[in-house]
């Protein structure tokens, strides 16, 4: 079965390879898996991104098989803290984001996608209360004033991903830092789920309306998930299990951007066929869900 014939010419549905157990040196486990479940696209990310990067043996063979079997790369995942307190660990961190800047053309993408970060000085994506000092947005501003230069000479486009935990934890942040870098090799990862801390939950439709009307030219590729409850700080959970809006979402894709990729995010392959068969009842090709922003 092919994307095409699940669910027409739109959505163009993808996943997250990271997330699927796949060995760096066997890529045909991979593309044989998101070819039986129809999928179109693949968003590569850690840790396996970092592995196949790691030996040139095997970066050569995913670069060869990914394009032989005509898989798109929706994105590179390097979700890295580029925010980190420990000088050392950022300074790695953004050398890893460099390298995935430099090479996304060989896997047939311009995107590098990454998250900001967090000062959490105990678990690496942890919110911190320092994430809203001067210092946090001084070291992510010196961050980006290092990797957009690279994106630049290569061709290829940061694209970042908020989360309420982290620096960039608002669509007011996120404005902020596109007015500061004004440059078209920054871009923004379309994940409102991200976005809705507890706070915003009673008005989450508002909210996702809002954050998607304001940022609509500036997504280069989108992910598929929900939100807890409890709000995003506690958990985005795999699409149908949370309170998300999910008709609103799919209905901006749908008339506003249909040329982003949607990427399944926090889903093992043996979840992608019921998630997709949700999908599709949301989507009204099947008999109505409960999907419009209620737990399945």
């Amino acid at each position: 079965m092919n994307n095409e014939g699940m669910f027409g010419a739109w959505p163009r549905m993808g996943a997250m390879a990271h997330e699927i157990i796949v060995t760096p040196s066997e890529p045909e486990s991979l593309i044989s898996l998101l070819r039986d479940f129809g999928l179109g696209a693949v968003q590569l990310g850690e840790p396996l991104l970092g592995e196949v990067m790691a030996q040139e043996g095997h970066l050569a063979t995913w670069l060869r098989r990914l394009q032989t079997a005509e898989l798109p790369v929706a994105a590179l995942g390097g979700y890295r803290n580029i925010v980190a307190p420990d000088e050392a660990i950022r300074r790695g961190n953004i050398a890893f984001l460099k390298r995935c800047l430099e090479i996304a053309p060989q896997f047939g993408t311009t995107i590098m996608a990454t998250e900001t970060g967090t000062r959490n000085r105990e678990r690496e994506w942890a919110s911190s209360p320092e994430n809203q000092g001067p210092e946090a947005w001084a070291t992510l501003c010196a961050s980006l004033g290092e990797l957009l230069p690279v994106a630049e000479r290569h061709g290829t486009v940061l694209a970042v991903e908020g989360h309420v935990n982290h620096v960039v934890d608002t669509p007011e942040r996120l404005a902020k830092l596109l007015k500061q870098f004004p440059s078209p090799h920054l871009q923004v990862v379309l994940d409102p789920y991200n976005y809705l801390g507890h706070d915003l939950i009673p008005r989450k439709e508002a909210a996702t309306d809002a954050f998607l009307r304001q940022f609509k030219d500036r997504f280069v590729v989108a992910h598929l998930k929900d939100v807890s409850p409890e709000g995003a700080e506690v958990d985005t959970p795999a699409f149908g299990q949370g309170v998300f809006p999910q008709r609103i979402y799919l209905d901006f894709l749908r008339t506003e951007r249909p040329d982003l990729p949607l990427v399944l995010e926090h889903l093992p392959a043996n979840r992608i066929p019921a998630t997709l068969q949700m999908l599709r009842q949301v989507l009204g090709r099947e008999p109505e869900s409960t999907l419009d922003g209620a737990s399945a």
